[in-house]
């Protein structure tokens, strides 16, 4: 069995790097959600020095928000009939981990995990046993969700779930190359009856 170490760490970048990673003409067509995902994973992957990595896998629990509402009140104030094909693409929960593997040009395995506040855990676990197994040798592994200014001001409407304004990756791998940050032990997600599912990170700093 494999072991596997985290050889990059990469929260939420600053607004003022965007421009070293993405072409001003790409960046203004996405959203932020999405400029800032793709920064943090494209720094993750200059910072691990593995420019492809052999998967791709983000958690995120409620996708990008700014298009899924944008799509939500154009149905609501001009019908079915509207088209609205850029925040219909722009609003599906695979859609952050599909624009980091169109513009990397990766081809690997490519998933998305949303389950409320493990999300990200959950894809964790997935890179970790597949490493483990042999079956990836690198892996990136991204968190991403946005609140919108809707979400603030109306809590309710989004029931219990706590979301954060969060773009995080990391770099994972069956090799220990020059400088890396930690050994991932392991990732448990813990089911308990009537309680949020909640989840248990275990690293070794190295």
């Amino acid at each position: 069995m494999n072991k596997v170490y985290v050889t990059a760490v990469v929260k939420d970048v600053p607004a003022e790097e965007y421009g070293h990673y993405l072409p001003p003409m790409k960046a203004r067509r996405m959203g932020k959600l999405q400029k800032r995902a793709l920064v943090t994973a494209l720094k993750a992957m200059e910072i691990s020095g593995i420019g492809e990595p052999d998967a791709i896998l983000n958690g995120t629990a409620m996708g990008c928000m700014e298009h899924t509402l944008q799509l939500l009140n154009g149905l609501h104030e001009e019908g079915e009939t509207v088209s609205m094909p850029t925040a219909f693409m722009q609003s599906t929960h695979n859609t952050v981990a599909s624009q980091i593997a169109i513009f990397t040009k990766n081809h690997g395995y490519n998933t998305t995990y949303s389950h409320r506040s493990v999300s990200f855990e959950l894809a964790l676990q997935d890179a970790l046993l597949r490493l483990r197994a042999g079956r990836l040798r690198t892996a990136l592994v991204c968190a991403n969700d946005e609140l919108t200014e809707l979400q603030r001001q109306q809590p309710r409407f989004f029931g219990q779930l706590e979301v954060q304004d969060r773009s995080e990756a990391w770099m994972l791998s069956i090799e220990p190359g020059e400088h890396p940050l930690y050994e991932l032990e392991n990732v448990k997600i813990i089911h308990e009856k009537g309680a949020e599912d909640r989840a248990e990170i275990q690293i070794k700093p190295l």
